[in-house]
């Protein structure tokens, strides 16, 4: 198999753009190819056409929520990994994460704000190798 088809295909929502380059920049360096947005249609879009093995989605977004897109998701008939990550209590993280699940969603692991990159490197790397 060649470098290029092993590749694992990472896509990022959240709507700030700084936290996006910042996720990005550390999937990057663990090996994944990365695609990121901050708005929910595009991210629909994206989702179809780019077919992540991981999807890492933040629960407060403009326009939509996380949920909304875990539904979205669903119907999709997703495979990939899904990680939260939110400044939402870990409760409501929690809660999310087992509402994917019960939809039949592969839900990794939550990722409190703000991201601590050792922490987000150690995920990433776990996730990777898991797909």
């Amino acid at each position: 198999m060649s470098e290029q088809a092993d590749t694992k295909r990472l896509l990022i929502i959240d709507d700030m753009v700084d936290i996006c380059a910042l996720v990005a920049s550390v999937a990057e360096r663990c090996g994944f190819e990365v695609k990121t947005t901050v708005d929910p249609a595009a991210f629909r879009d994206i989702y179809r056409a780019f077919r992540p093995h991981v999807i890492i989605l933040d629960l407060a977004i403009p326009d939509s929520d996380g949920i909304d897109l875990l539904r979205f998701l669903v119907d999709e008939g997703c495979t990939a990994k899904v990680l939260i990550m939110s400044g939402f209590p870990a409760g409501v993280q929690e809660a999310a994460k087992r509402l994917g699940e019960v939809r039949g969603l592969d839900m990794a692991e939550t990722l409190p704000k703000p991201l601590r990159a050792a922490e987000l490197r150690a995920i990433l790397t776990r996730l990777r190798d898991a797909v």
